[in-house]
């Protein structure tokens, strides 16, 4: 078995040098700016408040959850007991607004 020298390296072309930015072009684009996109989002004021639940309500809540698909590479719930409530009291919203509408 003969051993072999190491692959020879081909040498870089060699590139023309690049001539010198114009200062000029590169202030008018960087003052030119952008435009901006007005995207208000109407702003959400969040309050805080606690709640008190029986431990079998938050029970019934944790098995719901632990139902709930999750990432495959994850140990966590696919969903926060805060976020389950939070959708559950939406739903709740929905459903009483449909009520309330159709009686009027």
């Amino acid at each position: 078995m003969a051993i072999s020298k190491p692959p020879v390296r081909k040498t870089a072309a060699v590139l023309p040098p690049t001539p010198a930015p114009d200062e000029k072009k590169i202030e008018a684009v960087i003052n030119r700016g952008s435009s901006s996109i007005s995207t208000e989002a109407p702003e959400i004021k969040l309050k805080n408040f606690n709640i008190k639940l029986p431990s079998t309500t938050l029970t019934a809540i944790d098995e719901l959850r632990a139902k709930r698909p999750r990432k495959p590479t994850s140990p966590k719930l696919g969903i926060s007991t805060q976020d389950w409530l939070l959708e559950a009291i939406q739903e709740k919203i929905e459903r009483e607004q449909k009520k309330y509408q159709r009686g009027n």
